[in-house]
């Protein structure tokens, strides 16, 4: 058994572990936690059953299982980057309007004289 059989298993039961604490203290949602912990047991599965990935790839046309798990990355990751982005997005409109709103609230014409 290859020293990543051992290491990755126990990383994913960590990470796991810890996410579910994270949900329990009130810091993860039920989505992010369902969503990590999902792909830190195909992780597992993966780093347990190396071949398992070949018949994935096969699957989906893919010749070797690391170029399967390495496109799997890259989707994960430009899905997660697009959603940061989304999230960023948000609070940047979200910001404007508020300075918008209290600009509008503070407002100081030319009429009113300086002290």
């Amino acid at each position: 058994m290859l020293l990543y059989s051992l290491i990755f298993p126990i990383i994913s039961i960590l990470a796991i572990v810890w996410f579910i604490f994270r949900y329990f203290k009130g810091k993860n949602s039920i989505v992010t936690t369902v969503l990590w912990t999902l792909f830190w047991i195909i992780v597992a599965i993966f780093s347990l059953f190396p071949d398992l990935s070949n018949r994935f790839a096969k699957l989906v046309g893919i010749t070797r299982g690391l170029d399967f798990i390495i496109i799997l990355v890259f989707i994960i990751l430009f899905y997660t980057v697009l959603r940061l982005y989304f999230i960023v997005d948000k609070m940047q409109n979200d910001m404007n309007t508020i300075v918008k709103q209290v600009a509008i609230q503070n407002e100081i014409t030319l009429d009113d004289e300086e002290e």
